[in-house]
């Protein structure tokens, strides 16, 4: 059995389930649904413009300002869909509509664009690979872009994957970040979430190449259900990735009033990334069933060489049979029966017809 770290999705197959799906549910009705990642929830709130930055984290939406002053950005990032009483209080705190809300806590929930009544709604998978363990680790993610420079962005748990773009906001107002709006952000933010995705994508490539070098070494290092449970998550890896470059389009011809012309050619470069990432893990999913076809070949060409010395073998034991199943016929009168080296010219026939068919299939390199 091989020791070779196995790509997995770490959070999709393994996911905990949340409140059960009731049937036949009111619109809209908030329940959470998917694994709870946090003790409690985390809420950081970060208001800023181009002289002035502040970030305050808390637990509590009550704590938020009733108004957000319209010439700074206000950017509300919550940790953790489980506590479905703050979730309403956010919803209500900015209107936000009850389907949407029930969007954001079902973390099943299809990718997704929405533009309409003022303001724009995106759910996607936040990816990030775990080199140590080959693993991959998805969070379902949401972002909100409302009117009044107001950005609301939810994950299920911590991430990474933000920390550079808290690190530019902190870097001082000569930023680009720093000088545009709640839009520039959100672009930021998306364009973070698909460039990491390349990065999930060259960390599985990795795992399959070493899969692929492994299987040229010794295939049967390698267990079958592994690699057909690989080209399985690989496959979902390709559904939660596929949707990106349709939500780019989207939004790069959206007509929102929320987005302003500055951020148009920012726009577009996602629109490039998101296309790059579609083509990248289309690759990975043809690499994968590569990877499956090149086991099948390995597989039955072993096979095909044991089939080959078996038959050589029942060819050469035929003459022998036949031999064998004259001088044991139950003839009273067989000539050689009673000759006094019938015996041992028996066996000399036995050895030389052997020696001379296993010489032949040497040199046909049949064996």
């Amino acid at each position: 059995m091989s020791s070779l770290p196995n790509f997995r999705l770490g959070s999709l197959f393994s996911r905990k389930p949340g409140q059960p799906i009731q049937p036949a549910q009111s619109p809209g009705s908030l329940i959470h649904i998917g694994e709870r990642r946090i003790e409690q929830l985390l809420v950081s709130a970060t208001e800023f413009n181009a002289e002035h930055i502040d970030t305050r984290e808390f637990h509590d939406f009550s704590e938020l300002p009733l108004q957000n002053d319209p010439a700074k950005v206000a950017w509300i990032h919550v940790s953790g869909l489980h506590d479905i009483e703050q979730i309403a209080k956010l919803g209500a705190h900015y209107g936000i509509h009850p389907l949407i809300l029930e969007d954001i806590l079902n973390t099943n929930s299809h990718s997704k664009f929405e533009d309409h009544d003022g303001h724009i709604f995106i759910v996607n998978r936040m990816l990030s690979f775990n080199s140590a363990n080959a693993e991959v680790d998805v969070q379902h993610s949401a972002l909100l872009l409302l009117p009044g420079n107001v950005l609301l962005t939810f994950l299920e748990g911590p991430t990474e994957v933000f920390a550079p773009i808290y690190a530019r906001l902190k870097t001082g107002g000569a930023g680009r970040i720093r000088n545009h709006g709640a839009d520039y952000l959100a672009w930021a933010i998306i364009d973070a979430v698909v460039d990491n995705y390349f990065h999930v994508i060259d960390g599985v490539l990795d795992t399959l190449n070493r899969m692929e070098d492994t299987l040229q070494d010794d295939a049967s290092d390698v267990e079958a259900s592994d690699l057909f449970s690989l080209k399985k998550e690989v496959s979902a890896l390709h559904r939660m990735v596929r949707p990106v470059r349709e939500m780019a389009t989207a939004l790069q011809h959206s007509d929102s009033p929320v987005l302003t012309p500055a951020v148009r050619p920012y726009l577009r470069d996602l629109s490039d990334h998101a296309h790059q990432v579609r083509e990248a893990i289309d690759e990975l999913r043809d690499s994968a069933s590569s990877l499956r076809d090149f086991y099948l070949t390995i597989a039955s060409n072993r096979m095909n060489e044991v089939m080959k010395v078996l038959t050589c073998f029942s060819t050469v034991f035929l003459p022998l049979t036949f031999l064998a199943g004259i001088y044991g016929m139950n003839f009273d009168v067989i000539p050689e029966l009673k000759f006094r080296y019938g015996y041992p010219i028996l066996w000399a026939l036995f050895v030389l017809i052997t020696g001379g068919m296993i010489s032949l299939f040497r040199r046909k390199k049949w064996l």
